[in-house]
């Protein structure tokens, strides 16, 4: 008999936290620490979110609110969930939450070639190398993606 897992993208809630912690540790060197989370959570609600499947988390997303731009703080997927799709399924929906008015910004591991090519999929371009940007040393690209505002089709 074959299951298909139920997949949902909903905002973040407060009891999450816990489990988005683990799936950072398990997905990055150097996780940001829950409490940073719990403060992503509660200053942007609509802009930190979760995929599930049949109601486990193995997705999240967030993008913050910058004074001149938004700003992808971190995007993960469990280890045992990836190539599926699901990180960009989260990039879209994250996407349609903005303000198209203002750029979408980001910084990724050099050495992480999967997230760079989804990135650049998805319209981001290389803007700048930050040396040294993680704890390790290893340097970031820098990225933005502009978003083009639909034209007024006059009749």
């Amino acid at each position: 008999m074959l299951t298909i897992a139920k997949q949902n993208i909903r905002t973040v809630r407060q009891e999450d936290i816990e489990e988005i912690s683990l799936l950072e540790q398990a997905s990055f060197n150097d996780p940001y620490p829950s409490y940073f989370l719990s403060e992503l959570a509660r200053d942007n609600p609509e802009t930190f979110l979760v995929l599930t499947l049949n109601n486990e988390i193995v997705g999240y997303g967030v993008v913050d609110h910058w004074e001149d731009h938004n700003h992808l703080i971190s995007i993960a997927v469990r280890p045992d969930s990836r190539k599926k799709g699901l990180g960009e399924a989260l990039l879209m929906e994250l996407e349609k939450r903005l303000s198209k008015e203002r750029p979408l910004r980001l910084e990724v591991r050099q050495s992480n070639l999967a997230a760079i090519h989804l990135y650049s999929k998805r319209g981001f371009k290389k803007t700048g190398l930050a040396e040294g940007y993680y704890g390790d040393g290893e340097n970031a690209i820098t990225m933005e993606k502009r978003f083009v505002k639909e034209a007024l089709v006059e009749s």
